[in-house]
């Protein structure tokens, strides 16, 4: 009979899994050591952290819309790992989490307790519940194959997102008796399902909707970049004339320099989006839940259900109508639903045309008197470098293709506001939990997807010495990203919140962050000079190799003003 371990992983290999992130132990080297066997089809990412190990497999789930499996020992993937869990749970990320229960008889125990729960142990149980989509306590060799099977299904079906199967010692250390019921079949054959689409009654209802307004908008969120559906938001919006704004989440749901673009809706997004947005008579929302940042603290303004027609698209019918009252739900797949609104549309989108002229005809010049993506300092040079000269010249050197790892603080909302993404679905971020640490081990996981394309991990001082660790691994498994570091030796946006004199648990010891990571066998520089960024760029590319260029940012430009400045406007 075959072992638990060795069906755990011909599962995962049924199923299309191709990454497993973690670090052996407890219960799980055993399957591990299976894993040894089948390195050509499902290659083992050796991880520093649990930690970042989780945000690997989430910023890998977002970009192939598979999941990954993070590995690893039940106590440390309970309590290191979850930060990327959160994430992934919030963020609508595929994973599937493989642990154990640490069972009695480990020498930090006694014999008769394990982490299942017990007095004197841990409840990992009702951890992994509390993050997950789904979780599973295996206590028998049968049970943890079942459970790997469901665990995948639930991280895709739906709204995807984490799960967990957690494993007693005798669920991984048994045989599976593969000849009685339950039966075990193929776990290819359980992730064969349709997504779901919206009733025609529905799509005609929509289609009215728009056929009546003048002056429609659409807010795209990350609904989009999960359905995959950035090609038929593009032509929805086409056929109607709409613009189209993003939430933060959704950002690069299509190129923003495509003629309909509004950028960013919200506290970190573009006037151009707020004020189009506002002036609007109809609001499509697909995939975004209207959260506090997208509406700038609901400023009546920009979002106002009273004076505006709201159609929601949701996979999650629980979303649709959550933070606003709509007058139209459509509930499914966004790719799907928007297939359908395209194909209604062809007779209908034309019959108006007349009445939205003006409003799609009027977006140039909003644009123009916007500012759109752009600000003075993003053409000055200095020294120290001054954050918005950096984006600036990210956006002259990197290509359009080039993927986008943010982190959290000031640099995230610098580059959420500043740099204008050129191609769709080419910006991840950590959205959910928006912690810090996450951009730099995404960028690994995002390699792994986008072998081809420059992939780019922008992040703070603070964020980057999180997770540095990363390196590390992107240098093992010869993994080229590049890491652009904003070094103020500051927690910038904790920092810019205090009163001056009175800073405290914001500042760091100043620190040479190219030569940290040299000394992990990465390439690395480090520039206070806006004049040598492109150069700096240009040879972190040419390396060939993990590279970090450690940038000495201006500490005195801070967001906080046009930031401040957009709730302000919703309070007079």
């Amino acid at each position: 009979m075959p072992s638990a371990s060795e069906m755990i992983v011909q599962t995962l290999e049924e199923a299309g899994i191709e990454y497993v992130f973690g670090i052996p132990g407890g219960g799980t080297g055993q399957i591990f050591q299976v894993l040894e066997t089948k390195q050509d089809r499902i290659k083992t990412i050796l991880v520093r952290h649990e930690q970042v190990a989780a945000i690997m497999a989430d910023a890998y789930g977002r970009a192939a819309g598979k999941p990954a499996a993070i590995m690893g020992q039940g106590l440390f993937m309970g309590s290191n790992a979850t930060f990327g869990i959160m994430e992934a749970m919030l963020s609508s990320s595929p994973m599937v989490v493989i642990t154990d229960t640490s069972d009695g008889g480990a020498a930090q125990r006694p014999a008769n307790q394990s982490g299942a729960g017990e007095y004197g142990s841990i409840d990992l149980q009702s951890i992994f519940k509390s993050m997950t989509k789904y979780t599973t306590l295996a206590t028998s060799p049968k049970e943890a194959v079942l459970g790997m099977q469901m665990a995948i299904k639930h991280a895709v079906s739906g709204r995807p997102g984490p799960t967990t199967l957690l494993m007693r010692s005798a669920a991984i250390n048994g045989q599976v008796d593969v000849e009685s019921p339950p039966f075990i079949h193929n776990a290819a054959g359980f992730l064969n399902t349709v997504k779901p689409a919206s009733a025609a009654v529905d799509i005609a209802r929509a289609i009215q909707i728009l056929n009546e307004s003048r002056r429609p908008v659409i807010i795209a969120g990350n609904g989009v970049h999960v359905a995959r559906a950035h090609a038929q938001l593009q032509e929805l919006a086409e056929q109607w004339g709409m613009p189209v704004a993003t939430s933060y989440k959704g950002k690069s749901a299509i190129s923003e320099d495509h003629p309909l673009a509004l950028g960013m809706v919200g506290t970190y997004g573009q006037e151009t989006a707020n004020k189009a947005v506002g002036d609007a008579d109809t609001v499509l929302v697909i995939g975004a839940l209207l959260r506090s940042q997208e509406t700038v603290g609901e400023r009546p303004d920009i979002f106002n259900p009273n004076r505006q027609r709201i159609i929601q698209i949701d996979i999650d019918e629980r979303n649709a109508g959550w933070s606003f009252p709509v007058e139209l739900g459509l509930i499914g797949d966004a790719k799907v639903i928007l297939e359908q609104l395209v194909e209604a549309s062809k007779e209908a989108a034309p019959g108006n045309a007349a009445n939205r002229k003006e409003w799609t005809d009027s977006i140039p010049g909003r644009r123009d008197t916007g500012a759109y993506y752009d600000q003075p300092e993003m053409h000055e040079d200095s020294s120290p470098v001054k954050p918005q000269r950096l984006i600036a010249q990210l956006q002259a050197t990197m290509e359009p293709s080039t993927i986008f790892a943010l982190d959290a603080g000031n640099n995230r909302t610098w580059m959420a506001h500043l740099y204008r993404a050129r191609q769709a679905n080419t910006f991840y971020s950590p959205g959910g939990t928006a912690g810090m640490g996450w951009a730099l081990p995404a960028a690994v996981g995002l390699k792994l997807v986008y072998p081809n394309q420059p992939v780019v991990c922008v992040t703070g001082d603070g964020g980057y010495m999180m997770t540095v660790n990363a390196i590390s691994t992107a240098v093992q498994y010869d993994l080229p990203i590049i890491c652009v570091v904003f070094n103020n030796n500051t927690l910038g946006m904790v920092n810019d919140h205090q009163p001056e004199g009175h800073k405290i648990a914001s500042e760091f010891y100043p620190t040479n962050n190219a030569t940290v990571a040299e000394s992990m066998g990465a390439w690395g520089v480090q520039v206070s000079d806006s004049k040598d960024l492109p150069d700096a760029l240009r040879a972190a590319q040419a390396s060939g190799r993990p590279a970090v260029i450690d940038v000495i940012i201006d500490p005195g430009p801070s967001p906080d003003d046009w930031r401040a400045g957009a709730w302000r406007k919703g309070q007079t």
